[in-house]
């Protein structure tokens, strides 16, 4: 697929201009082919203004054994070398570069050229280059870097720029409120301005990684960050005409921390800020409390029941009312349940020898066993004589080998256990209720490709978006879906549910819609309108060992014997903790206090396990917030553009008392 833009500006006219004559002489041959090793030498100027201002350089690799540097239509190396009083272009069909044996310079590979430093720009000025398959917009420079490796920096316009870099700072997928991603884009543009020049000693101005701000070129565009880039085109925060310090955070855990506390920075803008957005990233889901196919609503019925009936494993109408649950199958209603249980997690037809009397215990779990093709994690998973013994069994149990197998097994995955008595009851008779409660565990640790898990985090049009790790997935919500919450691992049907940013999800899928819903969710000692735990709350444990290992950068202070906070911010994160030691004492100040013990904030408190003499045995810190907590909080921002805030109100929350400004106005042109 061509990746078509970009280089807007007078300088890609001009390239079409000197470029003429090397695309008429090569008129005759198709672009599939490749361009000769030693085409004519055309000379060229500069790259200024191939690139419209103001410009950004990101060190998109770093010190990096190789690169190939490709377009759709074919290249030209903007070359350096010695013997050449002016750089030249080399046309090609692609462009490889390698550290040459000579120091200080680059191989292109094929033209055998050492390079002092090679600038690649597209045949044609529309199309986007790409740096080992991801696509950049602008210009690439390669250039000698250290220890015989080399470097790839990606010369762009800075509005360009943040096209690659407001989505992985904040999604719009899991966080699609343009307000907040307009404040992203300010917060963002107005950082580079003030750290140009940071890596100038390597080559460029800023890196890519979170080190600066997260920057992934052209492939991780969306449509609504550019449409935020775009609105906000040029707009700084400033405070007396000058680009701020334009920190910004993750999640704050309720409150910003001053600056200085944190990095040593007094600008009277960085004041830490009551953080109440972050708690108005709340959603409430209502459903219909229509019945599904005639079946009752959720709150009466059984859990096990409404995960089957959502992989289409049972027919809930047929298992009304609740009396027919208490009933035993035939074998022939068992033999169907297990053939949709294997279509629905998608599992090749492992053919059971069993057979008669499905309903009894043994018979059941071993069907059960092979419809999902699991005898030979029987075979592997369980110890020689876990079978043989199963003392859960009971005594003098009549059972095949495989029976044994099937039975250890299911006990072994925490799918079966003994009932009041302490024994199995193999040649008990199963109910429908006891079967299917099987059924829908084996369906849970089985793993359907229907059965999905992830983070919540949000609602937008009608559409929940899910987190699972850093990709995102949104989803409408069959009206008639089963709705079920987890409260401390017990499960209640509901007709409504709230549910919290962070909160724990799974659902069943099915043509795009989820028709099974359930959350987990914190008891009612926690504090629901909050975030929940991977983006709000948190809790770490370090033993004396690994927080000794932790610090012995900044010091050593031999075993440790203990960790106080000396000092407390505005927000209530440890701003200074000193490491007591057998060997001397170490004070911790600012970001060092979250870095050296690894933490995720600096806003948490401090428990101690202790060993019958007194000794630490572990230090527990249970925290809040994620990132150093100063300026802008991501999801704070995000909550205050739900509650109807203007990104400018956001800035002006975040960053106190500064002006936003034209960047055209401050002399960045």
């Amino acid at each position: 697929m061509s990746r078509k833009r970009v280089l807007t500006s007078p300088g890609a006219a001009w390239i079409a201009a000197a470029l003429g004559a090397w695309m008429v002489a090569g008129a005759c041959r198709s672009i599939q082919h490749e361009v000769p090793v030693a085409p004519h030498l055309l000379p060229a100027p500069s790259l200024e203004g191939l690139v419209e201002s103001p410009v950004v350089r990101v060190g998109i690799l770093p010190e990096v054994p190789r690169v190939a540097i490709g377009a759709d239509s074919g290249v030209r190396v903007l070359a350096r070398s010695e013997g050449h009083d002016q750089p030249y272009w080399r046309p090609l069909r692609r462009a490889t570069f390698l550290p040459s044996a000579t120091e200080g310079r680059v191989r292109l590979v094929e033209t055998g050229e050492d390079l002092t430093r090679a600038s690649v720009v597209p045949v044609e000025a529309t199309e986007i280059l790409d740096a080992d398959a991801r696509p950049y917009r602008g210009v690439l420079e390669v250039r000698p870097a250290p220890e015989g490796s080399l470097t790839v920096v990606n010369v762009v316009n800075l509005e360009d720029y943040l096209r690659g870099v407001v989505p992985n700072e904040l999604s719009p997928v899991a966080f699609p409120q343009i307000e907040a991603l307009k404040a992203q884009a300010v917060a963002a543009r107005t950082w580079v301005l003030t750290h140009l020049g940071d890596y100038s000693s390597r080559g460029y101005d800023v890196c890519a990684t979170p080190a600066c701000q997260v920057y992934r070129g052209q492939a991780t565009e969306q449509p609504l960050t550019d449409q935020a880039v775009s609105e906000t085109r040029g707009v700084v925060a400033t405070w007396h005409g000058r680009p701020i310090h334009a920190y910004y955070t993750s999640t704050c855990g309720g409150h910003t921390e001053d600056g200085d506390a944190i990095f040593d920075d007094r600008a009277p803008y960085l004041k830490g800020v009551v953080c109440t957005p972050e708690r108005w990233t709340r959603h409430e889901i209502s459903t219909v409390s229509v019945p599904r196919r005639g079946l009752p609503g959720s709150a009466t019925v059984p859990r096990s029941l409404a995960v089957l009936e959502a992989l289409g494993v049972v027919d809930g109408s047929s298992l009304t009312p609740a009396s027919v649950l208490t009933g035993v199958p035939s074998d022939d209603e068992i033999r169907g349940w297990m053939e949709r249980l294997r279509v629905a997690l998608d599992r090749p037809d492992c053919t059971s020898p069993q057979s008669g009397d499905l309903a009894r215990r043994a018979s059941f779990v071993e069907l059960s066993v092979a419809s999902v093709c699991w005898p030979e994690r029987a075979q592997r998973l369980l110890a020689s004589d876990d079978a043989r013994s199963l003392p859960e069994a009971g005594e003098g149990a009549d059972l095949t080998s495989r029976e044994r197998a099937a039975l250890a097994l299911l006990r072994h995955e925490g799918l079966l256990s003994p009932g009041p008595a302490p024994a199995l009851d193999p040649e008990g008779t199963m109910t429908r209720a006891e079967m299917l409660d099987l059924l829908a565990g084996l369906a849970e640790a089985a793993g359907s490709p229907q059965w999905r898990r992830g983070e919540f985090a949000g609602v937008a049009d009608g559409r929940l978006t899910v987190l699972d790790g850093e990709d995102a997935e949104s989803f409408t919500l069959d009206p008639r879906a089963r709705l079920f919450r987890s409260v401390d691992g017990v499960f209640a049907g509901t007709a409504d549910m709230t549910l919290t940013i962070g909160d724990e999800v799974t659902w069943v899928s099915r043509d795009g819609r989820a028709v099974y819903l359930e959350a987990r969710q914190s008891g009612p000692g926690a504090a629901i309108p909050t975030l929940a735990a991977r983006h709000y709350r948190w809790k770490a444990r370090l033993t004396p060992a690994e927080v000794a290992r932790g610090v012995a950068r900044y010091g050593s202070v031999g075993e440790v014997r203990d960790l106080v906070p000396r000092k407390i911010g505005v927000s209530g994160r440890v701003v200074e903790l000193e490491v007591q030691g057998t060997s001397g004492d170490l004070l911790l100040k600012g970001l060092k206090v979250r870095w050296g013990l690894g933490l995720r904030e600096n806003l948490f408190v401090i428990d101690r396990e202790t060993s019958d003499d007194g000794s630490v045995e572990d230090f527990v810190f249970s925290g809040k917030g994620w990132g150093h907590g100063v300026g802008l909080c991501q999801v704070g921002a995000f909550g205050m553009a739900q509650a109807g805030a203007s990104y400018e109100g956001i800035i002006q929350h975040y960053y106190t008392g500064v002006r936003l400004a034209s960047a055209a106005e401050l002399g960045h042109r």
